[in-house]
């Protein structure tokens, strides 16, 4: 295939996006990728990208895998994760809006075809942008069923003993941006406290501290029973989601979301959101609230906690959802659209 992969991103952080990519270019080793010769981010990332790359490609079809694309390429298939600096732009900063708010309304009427990781996000490009539906091809995100499994009791155990954890929690991994509302979960978390046995705690993985952790919420402090236990590398996440009771994630807006599958891959009950593309991912596999409304997610914790759920079921369910969506499913649907182009 005459298809070159614009790979800035994998600079960047391992986020979705970055897995992502990485997962489907594993399974497309003809692609070649390009890359800055430095690391660049930011508005020399986005020059690099416009400009520089564009003279590299010597007609081949170029995929950009991460929202955006040089806008003079029309020999060009972007794939669009979501819409979120559109639909709720107070999550990012300005000079992050206003590049997306100028190349996308350029670029995707322009290029051959868009690919996206979920309805909801195709729905949104049509109703934004105008772009004919048949333009738009959604393929989903998936798991790495080799990580995200469910390990030996013994494994888990030793994992939990290393990192203090209690036998019955809560967990919570993902950014601390106001989008993923763990806000909202401390909010909720608060009022279910009186209704959860003593002995469950709420614990919240991720780099940020308690002060930006806090923010948005109307506490001064973390709740009892919650605690941060910082960064957890990508080897031990699998863990983590094991060894929780329950994996929390009531978050406003995802393109995908892509933790949901995870934890459910590891045999971990769901609760996740009634909005945007939580319920396509998560089927009738999850405790569903509305991340809006804080008495609805405390009232799924005390559900959960309390037995009005069965766990087991959920676990049954989670697994059987999470078979559905496979890295190899999504790679030859890339490739279908992508040699479709070439």
């Amino acid at each position: 295939m005459a298809i070159v992969c614009n790979v800035r991103v994998l600079d960047a952080a391992m986020t979705g996006i970055q897995r992502y990519t990485h997962e489907i270019l594993r399974r497309l080793p003809t692609v070649e990728q390009i890359r800055p010769s430095h690391p660049s981010q930011g508005a020399r990332g986005h020059f690099w990208e416009q400009f520089v790359l564009p003279l590299s490609l010597g007609g081949r079809l170029l995929w950009s895998p991460s929202n955006t694309g040089p806008i003079l390429v029309r020999r060009q298939v972007v794939t669009v994760h979501d819409l979120a600096t559109f639909d709720i732009p107070s999550g990012f900063s300005r000079s992050f809006r206003t590049t997306y708010a100028t190349v996308l309304p350029l670029l995707l009427p322009r290029v051959e075809a868009i690919l996206t990781v979920s309805h909801f996000t195709r729905d949104r490009l049509m109703d934004r942008f105008g772009l004919p539906g048949e333009r738009i091809h959604v393929t989903h995100l998936a798991v790495d069923h080799d990580r995200f499994r469910v390990r030996e009791t013994a494994e888990v155990e030793a994992f939990r003993r290393a990192h203090g954890l209690p036998q019955r929690f809560a967990l919570f991994v993902g950014a601390m941006s106001a989008r993923k509302n763990v806000a909202g979960l401390l909010n909720a978390w608060q009022a279910a406290l009186g209704d959860i046995d003593a002995d469950v705690e709420l614990i919240i993985a991720g780099g940020s501290g308690p002060s930006r952790v806090l923010e948005g919420t109307r506490l001064d402090r973390l709740p009892p029973r919650a605690r941060l236990i910082g960064h957890i590398g990508d080897d031990d996440l699998p863990l983590l989601y094991q060894a929780a009771s329950l994996f929390t994630y009531p978050s406003l807006y995802e393109g995908f979301g892509l933790p949901v599958l995870e934890a459910m891959a590891c045999g971990t009950p769901v609760l996740t959101s009634t909005t945007t593309s939580l319920p396509e991912v998560a089927g009738a596999a999850a405790i569903v609230v509305d991340p809006h409304d804080l008495d609805d997610i405390a009232g799924g914790l005390v559900d959960f906690f309390c037995g009005r759920r069965d766990g087991d079921d959920l676990r049954r369910n989670g697994l059987r959802r999470a078979a559905e969506f496979h890295w190899e499913r999504t790679a030859a649907a890339t490739r279908a659209v992508l040699e479709r182009h070439a």
